[in-house]
C-alpha cells in the first residue's frame, strides 16, 4: 500500500483518494460553501495536507475560504468531506 494521506485516514478511506491526483487540476470553492453563507465551518482545510485551503478572516462573521493556487496538488481529499458539497476539481488555468 502506498503512502495515505491525513484526510484518506480521517475519511477511514484505505483504498486510496476518490479522485485521481492531478497537477493540472486544482480546487474550487462555490458560493454554497457554508463559510461564504456566515457558517463557521472548515472541513477542506482540516484535511488538506498542502495547507492549500486557508480561512481568512471577515469582521463579523467567520473567516471565508482562500485557495493557495501554488500549494493545491489537485488530489482531492477535499471534495468528500464538504457537506454542501461546494468543492470541485476544476482545470488550471494557463498563463
Amino acid at each position: 500500500m502506498g503512502k495515505m494521506t491525513r484526510g484518506q485516514f480521517l475519511r477511514g478511506n484505505w483504498r486510496g483518494s476518490p479522485v485521481a491526483p492531478s497537477p493540472d487540476a486544482i480546487v474550487r470553492i462555490s458560493q454554497v460553501c457554508l463559510a461564504n453563507n456566515a457558517v463557521s465551518c472548515r472541513s477542506c482545510e482540516e484535511l488538506c495536507d498542502e495547507d492549500a485551503i486557508r480561512f481568512r478572516p471577515v469582521a463579523g462573521g467567520p473567516a471565508v475560504p482562500v485557495i493557495i493556487e501554488d500549494s493545491c496538488t489537485g488530489c482531492g481529499d477535499c471534495l468528500g468531506v464538504c457537506p454542501v458539497d461546494a468543492i470541485d476539481l476544476q482545470e488550471r488555468q494557463s498563463g
